[in-house]
């Protein structure tokens, strides 16, 4: 998975220099949201000339640098995660240090450029439903940075991809000089909040060529399939989702106690938890896979709460969406890429009443697998030129 058929697509990726674009280091990639408490290591399954990482949280900075430093050449970005502590305002849309000597916004940036990222996100804080005014706030700092580097972080309650906010939301947007990255916040899956966000999520890929996707979960790779720029995938539930500042998840399965992975069914297209797939398949054959991870193993093997367990289960889930971002890629932008998408959503729902049925379960039991809204969204929307 290291080597891609596709050689050579990008310029270098590590630029000091504040005059290289950001859009043709980061276009068509899908990078792995990894968080910053975990000491980087180089992943294997992440494709060279398709993948990235983005280091998240507090010490991504300190992440990006020791990943760097380890040999690590591909694309990075890091992500502050200024939206965790700081909502946006009129008066202070981004979130700096404080210091008065070094508080501003180009500092910020550089210092990302410095420690290794390939381009710089603007530390912005989180827009809360029909904040209008802290959105334009956004939209007229933006205005004044001058270095092409900069992708403009943009942190916003999923509300703002209902009917009701969409249409001003793609006209800020379209103000912004600089390449535009969505961060979708809310309780539980946003892209499940209103049935109207699917279609609408594709709707600004289509009008913004130049929006990407971050911190979520395969609702990157249909970004990227309908026209995204690049987009980002969570390593972990935590990465995959994100929350307002303030609040704390309203449900964790575990009760505070230990963390199990996710785990990525690839015939499904959908993230599972080790604990849930362990019962499922307790006194039945488990749903096997051929990624390079795995290598026809079953996908019940995750369910322990150590590191080891956490890694191998992560590198599954990158080998397998990895392979589809190659396929997304090798088809060609437009009705080819939408279609085959389409067609790959439709044989996952397909399977669940098989794989329902092989486990002795009725269509309605809420004890099997469920297909997931998104997905359903994703393999019925109608497919525009």
């Amino acid at each position: 998975m290291a080597n891609s058929p596709f050689p050579g697509r990008t310029p270098a990726l590590r630029v000091l220099d504040a005059s290289v674009p950001a859009t043709p280091l980061l276009q068509g990639r899908v990078l792995l949201h990894e968080n910053a408490r975990f000491v980087p290591q180089m992943r294997t399954p992440l494709d060279d000339d398709l993948g990235g990482v983005v280091t998240t949280g507090e010490k991504a900075g300190e992440r990006a640098y020791q990943l760097r430093t380890s040999g690590y050449t591909g694309a990075l970005l890091i992500d502050t995660a200024a939206y965790k502590t700081h909502t946006a305002t009129a008066d202070e849309p981004f979130l700096l240090d404080g210091n008065e000597l070094f508080d501003t916004v180009d500092t910020s940036l550089q210092l990302q450029k410095a420690r290794g990222a390939s381009a710089a996100l603007t530390p912005t804080g989180y827009i809360p439903p029909g904040a209008s005014r802290a959105l334009k706030a956004v939209m007229r700092q933006s205005e004044r940075i001058e270095r092409a580097d900069t992708i403009v972080n943009l942190p916003i309650d999923i509300a703002w991809l209902t009917d009701e906010f969409l249409s001003q939301l793609i006209a800020v947007c379209k103000r912004i000089p600089h390449p535009k990255a969505l961060t979708l916040f809310r309780q539980f899956d946003p892209m499940e909040q209103a049935k109207s966000v699917p279609a609408n999520l594709r709707r600004v890929v289509a009008e913004l060529p130049d929006v990407a996707l971050l911190r979520t979960d395969l609702a990157a790779l249909d970004a990227l399939a309908h026209g995204g720029l690049f987009a980002g995938i969570g390593a972990d539930s935590a990465s995959r989702h994100s929350i307002p500042p303030g609040e704390r998840a309203l449900f964790n399965p575990n009760g505070g106690g230990p963390q199990y992975p996710s785990v990525l069914m690839p015939s499904l297209m959908c993230f599972k938890g080790a604990q849930s797939l362990a019962r499922l398949y307790a006194n039945h054959p488990p749903a096997t896979c051929s990624c390079d991870v795995c290598d026809g193993r079953g996908l019940d093997r995750f369910n322990d709460p150590g590191g080891e367990a956490r890694r191998e289960s992560e590198d599954h889930n990158i080998s397998t969406w990895s392979t589809w971002v190659i396929e997304i890629a090798s088809r060609k932008p437009g009705v080819e890429r939408k279609s085959w998408w389409r067609d790959k959503c439709a044989a996952a729902i397909a399977h669940y009443a098989l794989e329902n049925q092989r486990l002795g379960l009725s269509a309605n039991s809420k004890a099997g697998f469920a297909v997931p809204d998104p997905l359903e969204a994703w393999a019925t929307l109608p497919i525009t030129p």
